[in-house]
């Protein structure tokens, strides 16, 4: 079982020629409503890929009845742990894109606000279980893994890093088995507990570190190697949206099937290589013998 933590959220993406100067406007040539967030993103690819899926997240109420609520529903996903909060709107992220692939996102927290005073759910993980923290807030982060013993924690504090301070980040490794970031999320991280490379961030105990690097491909470190994986190419990317998400769904799906650290990267940049096809995180999720397939071509 996963049990994956963290923010859903109905994302709108703009399609543009080039970002605005401050107090200007540009023309959108695009404009796109999905289902996203990065727990619902993973959580989406991982039941695709065969997996029992367990969300922990927090929406409003404007979720119920909804088209992603359906989608999930329609996925097999475990919603029981998810929390509705009255009065509040589901999150929601606005990403405009331009020509380049450049992505700037601005996130409405909106339900997801309530994660810092939700009481940790009374799961019972086995060390066959793999809890996935997708984002979300620090402080219930650390009261869930404070809870979990023998279960594999796997750790992605994405694009909410700036709100981790050093001691939460410390705490966080040192109970995770795998830890996930890009190379602009590794640079924060690195700067907040004064580490000079990704790699000495194993002191705290992870068994792997792994960084992603866009179309340059991801990293992953060991104590005993350096694993390098080429991104997946050629991939047409007509949308990055949802890219970590999906990789980290990849790998972990593979880990939890006992693959090796290097093909566990590999599958995860191949899951990533068929999301950017389309636009949205969870439009264009393979099967997973299509990603293996892929897979065997890096």
């Amino acid at each position: 079982m996963f049990y994956v933590i963290g923010p859903l959220a109905f994302d709108t993406i703009i399609y543009c020629k080039h970002f605005p100067e401050r107090n200007t406007a540009t023309p959108v040539t695009g404009l796109y409503q999905v289902c996203g967030g990065a727990a619902g993103n993973t959580a989406a690819v991982l039941s695709a890929f065969g997996q029992k899926v367990s969300l922990i997240s927090m929406v409003g109420e404007d979720f119920a009845g909804s088209e992603y609520e359906t989608s999930l529903r329609n996925s097999d996903v475990d919603t029981a742990h998810i929390r509705t909060v009255k009065g509040a709107f589901t999150s929601r992220a606005y990403m405009p894109v331009d020509t380049h692939g450049n992505l700037e996102s601005f996130f409405y927290w909106g339900a997801t606000a309530a994660f810092r005073n939700l009481l940790v759910p009374r799961i019972k993980p086995t060390g066959k279980d793999i809890i996935h923290i997708a984002t979300g807030d620090p402080k219930f982060n650390k009261r869930l893994v404070s809870a979990q013993h023998g279960a594999v924690i796997s750790f992605d504090p994405g694009y909410d890093v700036p709100l981790y301070s050093k001691d939460d980040l410390e705490f966080i490794l040192k109970r995770s088995t795998l830890a996930f970031m890009n190379e602009h999320e590794a640079d924060v991280i690195l700067s907040k507990t004064g580490h000079k490379s990704a790699k000495d961030l194993l002191r705290y105990g992870p068994r792997a570190v792994i960084v992603t690097h866009g179309p340059k491909g991801s990293v992953v470190y060991t104590q005993k190697e350096k694993i390098s994986v080429n991104a997946y190419t050629p991939a047409k990317c007509v949308d990055p949206t949802g890219a970590g998400d999906s990789y980290r769904a990849g790998f972990l799906a593979a880990y939890s099937k006992g693959m090796s650290l290097r093909e566990c990267a590999q599958v995860g940049s191949a899951t990533a290589s068929f999301v950017i096809e389309e636009v949205g995180g969870q439009t264009a999720i393979p099967t997973w013998e299509k990603a293996l397939e892929r897979a065997k071509g890096l």
